[in-house]
């Protein structure tokens, strides 16, 4: 072989080495995956009762362009896949997942989750969660939660979907996007009385179709057995419930009002409660569940500016005329495509009108 052809072969090996080298730069090896669970590696659920059939482990996984695989085991069970990123539902930015473990799948005491994530070049990663679970307690009625006084948002509510922190006089979304939840209560609850603020700071406009699907909202529901069971991961049907009451704002703030409905047989839309609201001032909301028979529940709803005496008359009542009506169950705090600060919130039993 003559001297040509050694300088043409280590040219060519010069040029596949800085191509290899350039790729490289951009492979995931050069940026291993991060799984980040947000709330934290320990957690807890059911020490003051089960809010739903679903516990919820949330977080975010980056850089999720070069992801391949997420799945979760449970107590050294068979794997999982996971969704991941936006899908216009309940993962709202790219990474995001969220894990639903329904109650039947944990152990009483401690139960190892186990969080793996695998990128284009097949490397593993893996995070491990130690939840903390229990379904012996009843979630205590009366109910009250001070906000300035909380540490962690999961100490006293669960946290069904979004990230959420808190804040002076209360806990406000920190990504908004479709239905971000706060679960309380459990199936003992029936008849109660949910009351709370709410500060609107900014909103997503509501349009046809996924995120907003027409709506945007703060709301108050009542007897929530959880997410029913659906083809998606997360599972997204979240009725059969009691009811939801959204107070809907719309694109100029101007003719705002109350929806309280359930997805089947309800669906009453204030049209004569409209008024105006204004971001950045407090509102208080309430909304009481009360049952009139087995086969007859009615909902009530009122939200004034806080400071203002409370109106006497409700805003709405509706009424939801079923023999398959929800007999009980847990309430939420829901922020759909707003910007919200929830307040400190109280809940009391309703034994008779």
């Amino acid at each position: 072989m003559n001297s040509t052809s050694h300088s043409h072969i280590g040219w060519i090996f010069s040029v596949l080495s800085f191509a290899g080298l350039m790729l490289g730069c951009q492979t995931p090896a050069s940026s291993p995956l991060q799984i980040n669970v947000w709330y934290g590696t320990d957690q807890h659920f059911g020490q003051l009762g089960l809010t739903q059939q679903w516990i919820n482990v949330l977080g975010n996984i980056q850089p999720d362009t070069a992801l391949q695989t997420l799945s979760y085991s449970i107590n050294g069970g068979s794997p999982h896949v996971l969704s991941i990123g936006e899908d216009g539902r309940r993962l709202a930015r790219n990474g995001d997942f969220n894990i639903d473990l329904h109650q039947d799948s944990l152990q009483e005491g401690e139960n190892r989750l186990i969080i793996t994530a695998v990128d284009s070049l097949g490397i593993q990663v893996s995070e491990t969660v130690n939840v903390q679970f229990t379904s012996e307690q009843h979630w205590p009625l009366p109910y009250a939660v001070d906000w300035d006084t909380v540490q962690q948002i999961e100490d006293v509510v669960q946290i069904v979907d979004g990230k959420w922190k808190l804040v002076e006089g209360g806990v406000r979304t920190e990504e908004p996007y479709y239905d971000r939840v706060l679960a309380f209560g459990d199936t003992s609850w029936r008849d109660y009385e949910v009351s709370t603020s709410v500060i609107f700071h900014d909103f997503t406009l509501p349009r046809p179709g996924p995120p907003t699907f027409n709506v945007s909202h703060a709301a108050i529901a009542t007897r929530w057995p959880g997410h029913d069971f659906d083809d998606n991961q997360p599972h997204t049907k979240w009725f059969p419930l009691g009811a939801t009451a959204e107070f809907r704002l719309t694109d100029n703030l101007d003719s705002c009002r109350w929806r309280v409905f359930d997805g089947e047989h309800l669906y009453v839309e204030d049209s004569s409660g409209i008024r105006n609201i204004e971001l950045g001032v407090k509102y208080q909301m309430k909304h009481r569940v009360l049952t009139i028979h087995d086969s007859l529940t009615h909902y009530y709803v009122k939200l004034w500016e806080d400071g203002s005496a409370e109106p006497s008359d409700w805003d709405v009542v509706a009424e939801e005329f079923t023999p398959n009506n929800i007999q009980s169950g847990s309430a939420l705090l829901l922020a759909h495509n707003t910007d919200v600060t929830f307040g400190s919130f109280s809940v009391i039993p309703i034994n008779d009108e």
